[in-house]
């Protein structure tokens, strides 16, 4: 076997478990941005429909 061959039979296979581990962070980092979206979304639904339920309960005030 010669030393060409060694390199490829060792390093190949180094380089491709090393780039796939790469992409999977990059992957991974985007799926944590997209949940911090959904999150920023979500508290300000519920800043709205806490706002709601303030002017509900007043107008309920009102009408009694």
């Amino acid at each position: 076997m010669s030393n060409l061959q060694l390199y490829f039979a060792i390093g190949l296979p180094c380089l491709t478990v090393a780039a796939s581990l790469v992409i999977s962070l990059f992957q991974i980092s985007g799926v944590r941005e997209d949940i911090r979206e959904v999150r920023a979304d979500l508290k300000t639904i519920v800043g709205k429909l806490g706002t709601m339920d303030v002017g509900l309960a007043k107008l309920m005030d009102k009408a009694k």
